[in-house]
């Protein structure tokens, strides 16, 4: 008697499914194409699920179906009520009623997030009536109908994979040790016993997110004029130490930096970093943080620390903008020779120096025949002493010099040994320029050139604080020694 009624059941719902196969699709089913079984081919491999829905065909008389997860594997094939043992947890993920046959659908988002998430493997769904009353709903399966099995549509925000899988079958309490996994439905409750019941087994592939790996890194380079941003004409430093920290200071890699001055931390997850530099070249310091408006050009190193603030890698990001620059800082209270100040106007590989400190005068302000200089052109043509002059004319030498004694003193040198020179040469030139010097008598001509000789032996370290160490400047551009 049993056995008779379940099939009549069985043929009475395949009945009205094919009915409902020959007209117009119900109003509340997607009808989605059919593909594949367990594969999410248009998902994007980087993008996180945001959505997924259950649809199954069934019939049923107005119950409500709870849906759990299962913890543990099971194999369609051989799986009985038995073997499976219960293997759920007991939370209701969702739910959702059925009644009459028809297309009907289960938000299952949750669920499906916890498992790509890794916080449960994914062994499933089951499907369960309860409490048990003499009603059964039944579902179609994979065995009975293609059009009719249940899919599985998934999102991620952005674009939308409908998935048919034929991983489903039924167990029952009833027959406790028979397998049910090549039916054609999946029956749920049970019609003749309401202490015994059904329960529907459903299994699908949730898609593997990779996530997208992102890069940080840039160059540490010589900032030659000191202003925390790096010129066209600042190359790299090589071989310095850089590392790369979480934001919770635990230190994941360490490395040099190549040839031009170039270094990169690759193969990065989202997440939060800084970067510290460290074992700089000697003599070096760290220039100003973050200066001007375009952070691909500035230093972003602490100048005391050498660590850069944390930042936000976004997943997929390649941020190319940690940058340190580095430079020499200025002797305190030495001198320079006139070369290097002529080689430090901004014609050259070197930066200029020579601005920052005009105008200058040579003789007193003012004076009648003082000159007032007021351009890095002007500022060698003076330093040049060929120009105002020949190299024979005393007072030509005597603009080269002082001009070069008077940028040291601004650039911070001690004028103690040569103030009262200075003062002499700037009355005396206040009132003579080159075009008197063959004019001059002797002993003028003696005067100037003491003053000259006085104010050479300054520029040269000879007298007065010293002079600063003008060792070979390297750059990626060339390498000049200061003369």
């Amino acid at each position: 008697m049993f056995k008779v009624s379940k099939a009549l059941i069985l043929l009475a719902m395949l009945a009205l499914v094919v009915v409902g196969c020959q007209k117009e699709p119900m109003s509340n089913s997607p009808m989605a194409p059919i593909q594949d079984a367990r594969a999410f081919n248009s998902l994007a491999a980087a993008d996180a699920v945001t959505s997924a829905t259950l649809w199954v065909f069934g019939s049923g008389a107005s119950e409500t179906i709870s849906i759990y997860r299962v913890t543990s594997s099971w194999d369609e094939a051989i799986v009985t009520w038995s073997n499976f043992g219960g293997a759920f947890d007991a939370t209701v993920w969702s739910t959702f009623a059925v009644g009459g046959i028809g297309w009907y659908s289960v938000d299952i988002t949750t669920l499906v997030q916890a498992w790509e998430a890794g916080t449960y493997p994914n062994y499933g769904l089951l499907l369960d009536q309860g409490p048990i009353t003499i009603r059964t709903e039944m579902i179609s399966s994979d065995a009975a109908n293609a059009l009719l099995r249940p899919y599985v549509v998934v999102c991620d925000g952005a674009t939308c994979d409908t998935v048919f899988f034929d991983v489903d079958t039924y167990i029952n309490e009833n027959e406790p040790n028979t397998n049910f996994g090549s039916s054609g439905f999946i029956s749920i409750g049970n019609i003749l016993n309401t202490v015994r019941e059904k329960q529907g087994l459903i299994w699908f592939e949730v898609p593997v997110i990779e996530e997208i790996l992102g890069s940080l890194g840039d160059t540490v380079w010589y900032d030659d004029n000191r202003d925390g941003i790096q010129d066209a004409n600042e190359g790299g430093v090589e071989g310095v130490t850089v590392q790369l920290f979480n934001c919770a200071d635990e230190l994941l890699e360490t490395m040099l930096t190549d040839a031009n001055g170039f270094y990169l931390f690759d193969s990065l997850p989202a997440g939060q970093y800084y970067v510290k530099f460290s074992d700089i070249p000697a003599g070096y310091v760290i220039t100003l943080q973050n200066q001007g408006g375009d952070d691909a050009n500035d230093s972003d190193a602490d100048p005391l620390t050498g660590e850069t603030e944390c930042t936000t890698l976004d997943e997929g990001e390649n941020d190319m903008t940690w940058d340190a620059g580095i430079y020499q800082p200025p002797q305190e209270g030495c001198s320079h020779t006139i070369g290097y100040w002529k080689t430090h106007a901004g014609f050259g590989p070197q930066d200029d120096e020579v601005t920052q400190y005009l105008p200058i005068w040579l003789g007193t302000a003012g004076g009648a025949k003082s000159r007032l200089v007021n351009t890095a052109q002007l500022a060698v043509n003076y330093l040049s002493m060929n120009v105002y002059g020949t190299s024979s004319n005393g007072i030509t030498k005597l603009y080269g010099q002082l001009l070069g004694t008077k940028f040291s003193i601004a650039d911070g040198a001690a004028d103690g040994d040569v103030a009262a020179t200075i003062a002499a040469a700037d009355a005396f030139l206040a009132t003579h320029d080159y075009l008197d010097w063959s004019g001059l008598s002797s002993a003028d001509k003696t005067m100037v050139n003491g003053w000259k000789d006085m104010l050479d032996d300054y520029n040269n370290g000879l007298i007065g604080p010293g002079h600063c160490d003008e060792a070979t400047f390297t750059t990626a551009a060339a390498t000049t020694t200061a003369m």
